[in-house]
């Protein structure tokens, strides 16, 4: 994912800030004889979410792929998705698909996860150095059994529907390039999905090509070139 960093916290507490209807934020806590002071500001998530749908959406397409366990083998999901950003609040469609291999009673069984997933993001905190996004993923999907060396049982096909949340975020350390890294849990539904539940993570470098596109852009404006 773009720009991520990992987090050391449980996923519970971001599914409640996913989940949280209405967080109010004031400059002071006002006890219950004093006012609220008239320049403080009443914020909400409602109004955040209508505030970033009345912007233009920017477009995007970029490789997704994050760690996990299976059966408590690691495993790498590789996914493309494409999707639309109003820069608080994200959404996006993508294909995903892993596989991994399990001996079994002299069996070897391989085991393919194939599904499409929508993803919602929120971003909780930003600056030009940090930056904290959590996300909220449904999907549905095939999973496939072969049975590699055992030609008496049947392959079969299921389905599963996986549930994923978590954060990500991001810390730059350069102008174009920093650091990051996500948590987060998968939770897979219906008989497909039996062995597909477990943790997602992610870490590695990122980059920031949208700084650098600003950058040539400013740089071409002073030399008479209007870049787009």
């Amino acid at each position: 994912m773009q720009e991520i960093c990992i987090v050391k916290a449980k996923s519970w507490l971001w599914v409640a800030l996913l989940l949280m209807t209405e967080i109010r934020v004031w400059a002071q806590t006002p006890t219950t004889a004093e006012a609220m002071p008239p320049d403080t500001i009443a914020w909400n998530l409602k109004d955040s979410i209508t505030m970033a749908l009345a912007t233009a959406p920017s477009y995007s397409m970029w490789f997704d792929s994050r760690n996990s366990f299976i059966s408590a083998d690691p495993v790498n999901v590789f996914g493309l998705r494409y999707g639309l950003s109003w820069g608080k609040i994200s959404a996006y469609t993508g294909y995903y698909f892993t596989s991994y291999n399990q001996g079994l009673a002299g069996d070897s069984i391989q085991y393919k996860f194939n599904y499409l997933s929508s993803t919602y993001e929120y971003r909780l905190y930003k600056t030009h150095r940090f930056s904290l996004t959590g996300f909220a993923q449904l999907g549905g999907g095939i999973r496939t059994v072969n049975h590699l060396t055992n030609d008496n049982i049947a392959n079969k096909q299921q389905f599963f529907m996986p549930i994923e949340f978590g954060a990500y975020g991001s810390v730059r350390f350069l102008r174009y390039l920093g650091v990051g890294g996500g948590l987060g849990t998968r939770i897979a539904l219906f008989p497909g999905g039996r062995n597909f539940s477990g943790p997602i993570y992610y870490l590695g470098f990122t980059a920031f090509p949208w700084t650098f596109y600003e950058d040539v852009r400013r740089k071409a404006k002073k030399h008479g070139v209007n870049l787009p």
